[in-house]
């Protein structure tokens, strides 16, 4: 049975990376970085795992998208499978709202009028079954003892109990408008918010023991950015540059007090 809270443990080193969007080249460069720790390290993925730029995209490449790239996304799906079973209990996904797409969600169209269909259709029969099979067990949220909440978007969620992530279906959204949909309880805000009020993330926070949320969904342009006390969206692949790709770096035996306390160049470091 899946749990949609994952509860990291008090000790060794957690990297954490956001939207990858089928970027394979970004994904091994994270696991450079990850695999290059100590054997008690963890790596955590905020989620959007697929979906990257389509053909007409990669001819004719915009600037705000950052540095060109190939969608990969089978091959990203296959590598981080192969990442889980070379680091058995280390390498963790949350599903993201592209993710979703593929159980039950609202249909994504960044690049393709039905994004779910196109991946589906690489994938074949028996690929699309186990990639819907391996997200399906991915978590909502994840919980860090140092503090550190992970979430895929804003955490603007008002949680009364850690119980009510718990049970949520999947598939009780087919024919869902995004804009019908991030109105839903749980998941809505959870997968698609870009923002969420102050008062709102602290007491999700104070409900799941953390005291900052780590989140992507978002692009920031600059790698990261602050919002209020509690908060860091951050930026590790999709729509930047590889300059200014950030992932973080946390001591899981530490304390991360506030937003402040991810310090640039520190906890908040260069992918490239």
């Amino acid at each position: 049975m899946r749990s949609s809270v994952l509860r990291l443990p008090a000790q060794g080193t957690l990297v954490i990376g956001t939207d990858l969007q089928g970027n394979l080249r970004d994904f091994e460069q994270l696991l450079r970085r990850f695999t290059a720790l100590s054997d008690d390290a963890h790596l955590v993925l905020t989620g959007d795992l697929v979906h990257g730029p389509d053909e007409e995209t990669e001819r004719q490449w915009p600037d705000f998208l950052g540095t060109p790239y190939r969608d990969e996304s089978p091959a990203l799906i296959e590598a981080f499978v192969q990442a889980q079973r070379a680091a058995p209990g280390r390498v963790h996904c949350l599903v993201g709202n592209h993710d979703h797409s593929h159980l039950g969600g609202p249909v994504t169209q960044k690049f393709h009028d039905d994004e779910p269909g196109h991946l589906e259709a690489a994938l074949g029969e028996e690929g699309t079954a186990r990639w819907r099979a391996l997200a399906a067990g991915f978590p909502l949220v994840a919980i860090a003892p140092c503090g550190v909440v992970m979430s895929h978007a804003a955490p603007g969620l008002e949680l009364e109990s850690p119980a009510q992530l718990e049970g949520v279906p999947w598939d009780a959204y087919r024919g869902d408008t995004i804009e019908v949909f991030i109105r839903r309880p749980i998941l809505g805000p959870l997968l698609w918010a870009r923002s969420a009020k102050d008062e709102v993330v602290a007491q999700f926070l104070r409900v799941l023991g953390g005291t900052v949320a780590v989140f992507g969904h978002d692009v920031v342009r600059e790698g990261f950015a602050r919002d209020g006390a509690q908060q860091v969206c951050v930026s590790t692949s999709f729509g930047l540059l590889d300059e200014l790709k950030v992932f973080v770096q946390v001591d899981l035996a530490g304390h991360y007090a506030d937003a402040a306390a991810l310090r640039e160049g520190e906890e908040l470091r260069k992918l490239y």
